[in-house]
């Protein structure tokens, strides 16, 4: 696919994955796949004091590659502080999609907090590439929990 001639390259990029991307004026950014997981994470990120700076849907039917290039897009944002990865493997598998995390973290750098919660297909090897990768990202075992990490993070916690 060729981007439409003015685009700016992460709009490109996303374009060309069908990735949808909205954006907001805060400071906390959120990858999930799916419509009722996204307003789900919304509203847990809003009760837990947050508001998404963006968010970015991945979908069901991803690959591995699009799941990279949706990383670089959800951070490349620079007055993102924090970023929430929130994916329930229904469709998609969890292994792909920490796969593709981990990927892009060690192409561009881990330069922010980065809050993950996988629930599942293939959802314990998923976890365990996160873990295994070296990198530091935060786990969650469920939504309350990774919001609750990713609004204390974005307010300048830990």
């Amino acid at each position: 696919m060729v981007p439409a001639a003015g685009l700016l390259g992460f709009q490109a990029r996303r374009m060309a994955y069908k990735l949808g991307l909205e954006e907001d004026t805060h400071k906390l950014a959120v990858k999930f796949n799916g419509a009722g997981l996204a307003m789900a994470t919304m509203d847990i990120i809003k009760v837990s004091g947050g508001t998404p700076a963006n968010f970015l849907d991945i979908g069901g039917r991803v690959s591995e590659t699009a799941v990279t290039d949706a990383f670089k897009i959800l951070v490349s944002d620079k007055d993102v502080r924090p970023a929430l990865i929130n994916i329930f493997g229904g469709i998609v598998r969890c292994d792909l999609v920490a796969g593709g995390i981990v990927k892009a973290a060690r192409e561009i750098g881990l330069k922010i907090p980065m809050v993950v919660r996988l629930e599942g297909t293939n959802v314990d090897l998923g976890r365990k590439i996160l873990e295994d990768s070296g990198l530091a990202f935060s786990s969650a075992p469920d939504m309350k929990t990774a919001a609750e990490k990713v609004v204390a993070l974005a307010k300048g916690g830990n």
